[in-house]
């Protein structure tokens, strides 16, 4: 059986206020704004923004909404990118810290409190 990664969800509670988040520090475009659902690409991956709804399960706000998605990006630079990231409303969870593994690692959050990590391989 084979199996493909087809997409990250992303919850917030209004697509129109997180839509100028992404697309300024990411640097994505949307490809569909159509609430409670919309979509970029970012490296061939697709990542769904999307709104609580009448039509969702009971609870799905509270799941998907201002948490820790688990998901690792990366920057050239990652001091520029957090500045970004304040810039636009969003806030620095835990500022960048050397990792063993050859990477500078922090953490951020967008405007709902989803919890993203950046990091910046760091050469020798």
């Amino acid at each position: 059986m084979k199996v493909s990664f087809e997409s990250v969800l992303i919850g917030v509670q209004d697509i129109l206020k997180s839509k100028p988040f992404y697309e300024n520090v990411f640097g994505v475009t949307f490809d569909e704004v159509r609430p409670p659902f919309s979509d970029f690409y970012l490296n061939g991956i697709e990542f769904m923004v999307e709104e609580n709804a009448p039509e969702r399960e009971g609870g799905w706000a509270e799941r998907y909404i201002g948490r820790n998605m688990g998901v690792c990006l990366q920057t050239e630079n990652i001091e520029m990118f957090l500045q970004e990231v304040a810039a636009h409303g969003g806030a620095i969870v835990k500022e960048p810290v050397q990792k063993p593994w050859g990477t500078l690692e922090a953490k951020f959050a967008d405007l709902d409190g989803n919890i993203f990590i950046i990091e910046q391989e760091v050469t020798s």
